[in-house]
Order: C-alpha cells, then structure tokens, then sequence
C-alpha cells in the first residue's frame, strides 16, 4: 500500500538521489543543478514551512521513501495549486504515482483552500501524460517550445482538474 506522509530525516537519501536524477529533474521540467545533502535539506525546509505548499514523501508497504509529491504556489483567493510529482525509477510502474495522486485529491479537499489543481508535462512524456488523463485532468493548453532539454525545446501541456 501506498503512502503519502511528512518527510523524514531517513528520506534523504531517496530525495537526493531524485533532486539528484537528471531525467526526473528533466521530466519534471525542472532546471537541474547539483544537491548535496546540505541543499536538500534546504529544499525540504523550505517545502514544509511554506504555508502556500502541501509536501508529502511518497512511502511504499514498509513506509520507505520511494518519491514525493507537491502543491506549491497554493493561491487560497483564487483557490488552485500546482501539483509535482516524482517517483524513484527503480520504484515506477508499480502505481505509487497514481495511488499518491489519488491520496493528494483527498489532502486537498481536506485542506479547505483548493477547488482545482494543475499541472504542467512535456508534451512527449506520453506515460505521465495517460497517467493524468486518467485520473481525471484535462488538456487546458499548451506552450509551445516551453521548456529547453539538453535534447531540445519541448512543448509543455497545460492540464486541470476540480478536486470538489
């Protein structure tokens, strides 16, 4: 079974290696650069403290770190979030993703301040892609050579959806 709870000084490791992971960071349509241990503890400050992100570590059966999943830039007034997520590869494919999200739909309803929840993908990160769709999130958009890979631009596809 499938966790998301408050992350732990032993999730580390496993949150450095994904800070770390140079095709997570890409597919997360993030700017990678080097983390040691030090930064990622920085990060981890910052995500817990701030009063505009919920973050959870993604734990697997035995409530060991496998990701982590986000909703950073919560605008209460407007009352929608952006949602992250990212899974250890040695752990995909195993639906922690889609159980996290599912898990995440229900801390948002919780939380009182978020009626829709949104997401940016690389147009040509099919998985994610068909991952989303199916739980319910919709194409709003896209931009156009958005985002710049060490392969090139990528078009970045817009999607929502109502969490009530």
């Amino acid at each position: 079974m499938t966790t998301c709870r408050p992350p732990r000084e032993d999730d580390l490791g496993v949150l450095a290696a994904l800070r770390n992971d140079l095709p997570t960071q890409y597919a997360l349509l993030a700017d990678p650069r080097p983390n040691s241990l030090d930064d990622v503890r920085a990060w981890i400050a910052r995500r817990t403290t701030d009063p505009a992100t919920i973050f959870r570590v993604i734990a697997d059966a035995s409530d060991a770190a496998v990701g982590f999943i986000q909703i950073v830039g919560i605008d209460a007034a407007n009352r929608h979030g952006m949602v992250g997520v990212a899974v250890d590869a040695a752990h995909r494919g195993r639906g922690h993703g889609r159980a996290a999200m599912e898990e995440l739909f229900a801390i948002a309803r919780a939380d009182g301040r978020l009626d829709k929840l949104v997401l940016h993908v690389a147009a040509d990160n099919a998985g994610a892609w068909d991952l989303y769709r199916s739980l319910g999130y919709r194409d709003v958009g896209v931009y156009r050579r958005h985002y710049r890979a060490p392969d090139g631009w990528h078009d970045v596809v817009i999607m929502e959806r109502f969490v009530a």
